[in-house]
């Protein structure tokens, strides 16, 4: 081999190590920025148990870090089985009102009943919905990712929408898989402290807020009240001659009682609306935005629905009253313009209705002479 050969020969060798080394060098790099991702989505989302905080964290990071305009969180409603959209960028404001899906169900639903990721690389191909029937083919590509509880469970879907068709690549695939895995691992946390809160807010027997709950929200609302000039009012309830039942058929009886009164008193009211149970046989129901005429029809849709609720067969030996309860209803700023004071007013109106007859929704406290 002469040296013209030796040195062609080892350019070559030289040149596809070169090219060897860059490309080592871009793989490298890449890695380098998924772990710089994955590692500023691991610590922002590590800072915060507040579900509402976590999904605005995530958005962000998401919009910022791997640069997507338009996607969204859905998580399973237990109540209706529904996935819903709780978090979202780039969509409309009729998608995310209307964007709730079953399982197995358009896009986000199948991701949810595969448990996998489903990618769509031309949605101008498919005719199947991404977050409800009707909404319309879309353009570009789709991405989503199921995401898992620890124990497996799935309990929502991350969904990613590239205006480009074929604009997710395998190694898009798999850095939004690990994406998604600290998005989960964030959200699972929250949701399993959120639980455990609520837990914490809720009366053993009737699953009501308890009276430790109650008075939080008694004094924020309050705040609230007198800082934007808002109506108010509170309901003392409080079973009739509950102590003759009880002692007449026993206490687990009197508990299933409470427990179906409190069931009758949570379906009449709004969601905005708080109920408690005070203690015994009394609850407490707070009412934003709401004046004392107002709380007097929602005191007596509350009475009616009680003497009418078949309780149990035990009851009508107590005589022809049944179960009736008796309220009494205070109101900000009208009443008073303290939260403990509000409070006493609608426990003297409650007692001042028992003294005319009991059964009945008492909003007026006795003259004073």
């Amino acid at each position: 081999m002469n040296e013209r050969d030796r040195l062609k020969k080892e350019t070559k060798r030289l040149t596809e190590e070169i090219l060897n080394l860059e490309g080592a060098n871009r793989k490298l790099n890449e890695r380098l920025i998924e772990l710089y991702i994955l590692y500023q989505l691991t610590r922002q989302l590590s800072l915060s148990l507040n579900l509402n905080e976590l999904f605005e964290r995530a958005m962000n990071l998401i919009q910022d870090v791997l640069h997507l305009d338009e996607y969204s969180i859905m998580l399973l409603n237990d109540e209706s089985g529904l996935l819903e959209i709780r978090a979202s960028r780039g969509l409309s404001d009729d998608i995310v009102a209307r964007g709730r899906v079953k399982s197995g169900e358009g896009l986000s639903g199948k991701v949810a009943a595969l448990g996998k990721p489903v990618l769509v690389a031309d949605l101008s191909t498919n005719d199947t919905y991404i977050y409800y029937p009707g909404s319309g083919k879309r353009k570009g590509s789709y991405l989503g990712i199921p995401l898992l509880a620890r124990d497996g469970r799935i309990f929502g879907v991350l969904n990613l929408h590239n205006s480009d068709p074929a604009g997710f690549n395998e190694k898009d695939l798999r850095l939004f898989q690990a994406a998604a895995e600290q998005v989960s691992i964030s959200l699972d946390n929250a949701l399993t402290f959120q639980m455990t809160k609520e837990l914490t807010n809720r009366d053993e027997l009737t699953k009501l807020y308890n009276r430790r709950y109650f008075f939080e929200r008694l004094e924020k609302e309050v705040e609230r009240a007198k800082r934007y000039q808002r109506k108010l009012s509170l309901l003392m309830i409080d079973i009739d001659h509950f102590k003759n039942y009880n002692d007449t058929f026993g206490h687990l009886h009197g508990d299933d009682v409470l427990r179906q009164i409190g069931q009758a008193l949570e379906k009449n009211l709004r969601k905005v609306d708080v109920i408690a149970r005070y203690g015994g046989e009394e609850f407490l129901a707070l009412l934003p935005e709401t004046d004392k005429k107002s709380a007097k029809r929602v005191g007596e849709k509350l009475r009616k629905a009680v003497e009418k609720a078949d309780f149990h067969s035990k009851v009508s030996e107590l005589g022809p009253g049944k179960i009736a309860i008796t309220i009494g209803i205070s109101a900000f700023p009208d009443d008073c313009q303290d939260a403990l004071e509000l409070l006493d007013l609608a426990d003297k109106a409650m007692y001042y209705g028992k003294v005319q007859g009991r059964n009945r929704v008492c909003a007026e406290l006795p003259s004073k002479k």
